[in-house]
């Protein structure tokens, strides 16, 4: 009965570890399969986890394949919701699944307006914590400055004129 017993042992170890109460639990899926109680489960739970490692990968690849279907579209619905954060929860796993970093990504949902002095701190954060921000900030002030220099002459002494008034 050697072999063969043991090779139906694994198999059943295998659902066992990768499904229902005792998963990935080795010592409770080997007691499960067939090992005796009283001969070490947890040693032997140890040792068919480590051999069984691409067995275990493989069911748990097809767990996930035969559901994945349903999970996109649950997320489908979901970001239909009537609650915003529900949907903007959603968005933002679906967006960090597909490898957008954080970074790019940074959608806050405020309750009340911030004052001057809040928005200029989150600012000056946003300047620390992003590298690349400060330099781009750098070249929309030489835009606006450009932008300045073109407005035509009078219009640059009428404006004089308003702020020496």
């Amino acid at each position: 009965m050697g072999k063969k017993a043991d090779r139906e042992k694994e198999k059943k170890f295998v659902e066992y570890f990768c499904e229902g109460d005792t998963a990935n639990n080795s010592t409770q899926s080997a007691i499960k399969a067939g090992w005796d109680k009283d001969k070490s489960p947890r040693q032997m739970g140890h040792y068919l986890r480590k051999k069984l490692v691409s067995e275990i990968r493989e069911k748990n690849e097809e767990r996930i394949s035969s559901t994945s279907g349903m999970a996109i579209s649950v997320l489908q619905d979901l970001l239909k919701s009537d609650q915003d954060a529900v949907k903007l929860n959603t968005a933002k796993l679906i967006l960090e699944l597909g490898s957008f970093s954080s970074q790019t990504i940074n959608l806050n949902i405020d309750k009340h307006q911030k004052s001057d002095d809040e928005l200029i701190a989150e600012l000056q954060t946003l300047i620390k914590t992003i590298p690349n921000l400060n330099p781009k900030l750098q070249g929309l002030k030489d835009l606006e400055e450009e932008e300045d220099k073109q407005i035509n002459p009078k219009e640059q002494k009428d404006n004089k004129d308003i702020v020496k008034h």
